[in-house]
C-alpha cells in the first residue's frame, strides 16, 4: 500500500535544494492584516455607542411625557380628586333648573327682615322680663303687707273685747292654724278677760324669703308690748317669726308660724 509519494523534477530549478517543503499559500484563503481588525473594532463600537444613546434618549423622552402628564394632578390635587367618579351614592343631587341663587337685593332685604325680628324678640324679651319684675316686686308687697297685718292680729288681744281680738286671730289664718286658734279660741277668751292682760304689737322688720302667686315664706320681727296690772303682766318682748302665707279665696293669709331662735 502507498501511503505518499513525490515526484521529484532533477532538472528543475529547485533540484538542488534540500528535503524542506516549500512554502504553500491557498490563494481562496482571506489575509488578516491588523490595521483592518483594528477598523472593524472601532466601528462595531461607535455602532454600540450611538444604540446606547439612542436608547437613553427614547427612555428621556418617555420620562419626561409621563412626568408632563402627571403634573396637573401634583398641582391641582382637589380638581383631580373632583374628576374621579364617586359611586352613585356618594355623589351630590344635581340641582334643580327651578332653582336659583338670590341676588344681592333679596339677600339684603331678608339680612333685614332677620334684624327687624331679633330686634322684636330682644325687645319683647326685655318686656317680659320688666313685666316679671314688676309682677314680683307687687307679689313681694302684698306678702309683706298680708304678713304684717296677720302677725299683728294674731299676737293682739285686748281683754276688754277678747272675743272680737280671738276673732281676728281665727280670720286672719286659714288650714291647721285657723282649726288650732278656733279650737282653743274659748280658752284664750276666759284668760285674757280674768287676767285683764292684754298686748299690742308693733311689726319691726319684714322680708320675703320666698314666694310664688299663691303661696310664700315671710320673715317678720315683731315686739309686743303688754299692758294690765302691773303685777300680771310680762315684760316686752321681741320675736322673729317664720310665717307661710297662702292665698284663700283670692286673700292671703298665715297657714303656720314658727317663732325662731
Amino acid at each position: 500500500m502507498i501511503s505518499s509519494f513525490s515526484v521529484h523534477d532533477p532538472e528543475g530549478p529547485d533540484a538542488d535544494h534540500g528535503d524542506d517543503p516549500p512554502d504553500v499559500t491557498d490563494p481562496a484563503e482571506p489575509q488578516s492584516h491588523p490595521e483592518a481588525v483594528e477598523t472593524a473594532q472601532e466601528a462595531d463600537a461607535d455602532d454600540e455607542v450611538a444604540e446606547a444613546e439612542a436608547r437613553a434618549e427614547a427612555a428621556r423622552v418617555r420620562v419626561e411625557r409621563l412626568r408632563q402628564a402627571a403634573e396637573p394632578d401634583t398641582v391641582s390635587g382637589d380638581a383631580a380628586k373632583s374628576t374621579r367618579k364617586r359611586p352613585g351614592w356618594l355623589r351630590r343631587p344635581k340641582r334643580p333648573r327651578w332653582f336659583h341663587r338670590p341676588g344681592r337685593k333679596t339677600v339684603a332685604a331678608g339680612s333685614g327682615i332677620v334684624l327687624t325680628v331679633a330686634s322684636l324678640g330682644a325687645t319683647g324679651y326685655m318686656l317680659w322680663q320688666h313685666h316679671a319684675g314688676v309682677h314680683k316686686r307687687q307679689l313681694a308687697a302684698e306678702f309683706s303687707a298680708a304678713a304684717r297685718q296677720g302677725i299683728t292680729a294674731f299676737m293682739s288681744i285686748d281683754p276688754d273685747h277678747a272675743k272680737d281680738s280671738v276673732q281676728r286671730m281665727i280670720d286672719a289664718s286659714t288650714g291647721d292654724q285657723k282649726n288650732q286658734l278656733s279650737v282653743l279660741s274659748l280658752l284664750i277668751v276666759n284668760k285674757a278677760e280674768q287676767t285683764k292682760v292684754g298686748s299690742k304689737v308693733s311689726v319691726e322688720a319684714v322680708a320675703v324669703q320666698s314666694l310664688s302667686d299663691d303661696s310664700g315664706v315671710v320673715l317678720v320681727a315683731a315686739k309686743t308690748a303688754p299692758f294690765g296690772p302691773d303685777d300680771a303682766k310680762p315684760p316686752p318682748a321681741l320675736f322673729r317669726m317664720s310665717v307661710t302665707m297662702d292665698r284663700d279665696d283670692g286673700q292671703l293669709k298665715m297657714s303656720k308660724v314658727e317663732f325662731l331662735p
